[in-house]
């Protein structure tokens, strides 16, 4: 098996972090060996507009992780459908939380934490290093954050874009007109602060999902409070090219991610690295 063929084993395990009514949210976490498992931890979060998706979308990518030394466990939240926001970034916290408690389970660090998401994933990791709530006393909010694709001011795309209009409506339960102040809850480029977590931010330039300019807004918000931010135009990607490890684009930003992780989270330079578990 080559690194980038879609293969890969099941989970190490799948567990249920949080339960809403009949919905069961599971984290399918893969464990890196002990020889290699590094102390830190990455929660992958999917997209699908917020109203479809489903964790194993990101499966390949927690098993690459987990290969190179992190816990890594890809989660499902409420859907739209289910429940409006803030219910899915609720979910996402939660996740966070719910890793935090089993860091020594896990021999993670909880300060050590991070989030990958792309589209609709992309806006719920974006906002989980912009937030600071907290859940039973433990933090909600990551250490860094990988965002790809991902929407980041709700309002400005109200005001210019009017593609998938009726699926942000649907996500957070009305139009701007009937809820504005929702629209600016749920923009994690309107709550950037100097505490916002480090963020690694792709997008392509000629998106047709979600414009360009969603991420120049974040990574501007980012820069004008003096936040680590590594910008990547990915021209010609396409908007869901991430989820696939086969994709020009995916293998060439994959060494870039996990060097920037392993930059944000354990303070070292693993230039050109990809570890293959051998």
């Amino acid at each position: 098996m080559t690194y980038y063929e879609k293969e890969f084993p099941d989970p190490d395990l799948s567990e249920v972090f949080a339960i809403y009514g009949e919905t069961e949210l599971t984290a399918d976490v893969f464990l890196p060996s002990e020889k290699k498992q590094n102390g830190a931890g990455i929660i992958l979060v999917h997209g699908g507009g917020w109203n479809a998706g489903d964790r194993n979308q990101f499966l390949w990518h927690a098993h690459r992780l987990a290969l190179h030394g992190y816990v890594a466990c890809t989660i499902s939240y409420r859907l739209s459908q289910v429940a409006v926001f803030p219910a899915a970034l609720i979910d996402c916290q939660s996740a966070v939380v719910w890793f935090r408690k089993n860091a020594d389970r896990f021999k993670i660090s909880v300060d050590k934490i991070g989030a990958i998401g792309s589209s609709a994933g992309g806006h719920l990791v974006a906002c989980l290093g912009v937030f600071g709530q907290e859940h039973d006393g433990v933090s909600a909010k990551v250490n860094c954050v990988v965002d790809v694709h991902g929407v980041h001011d709700f309002v400005y795309l109200e005001n210019n874009y009017e593609k998938t209009k009726n699926k942000r409506a649907h996500f957070l339960g009305g139009t701007i007109e009937e809820i504005e102040e929702v629209y600016v809850q749920a923009s994690p480029a309107l709550h950037v602060d100097k505490n916002s977590s480090p963020m690694y931010i792709v997008h392509d330039p000629f998106d047709e999902t979600v414009p360009y300019d969603q991420s120049l807004i974040l990574a501007n918000a980012l820069m004008k409070n003096e936040r680590p931010v590594t910008f990547i135009p990915s021209p010609n990607s396409g908007h869901g090219f991430f989820y696939n490890p086969q994709n020009d684009w995916t293998q060439k930003l994959w060494p870039s991610v996990m060097q920037w992780l392993d930059n944000q989270l354990l303070g070292i330079d693993t230039v050109g690295l990809i570890d293959s578990g051998d």
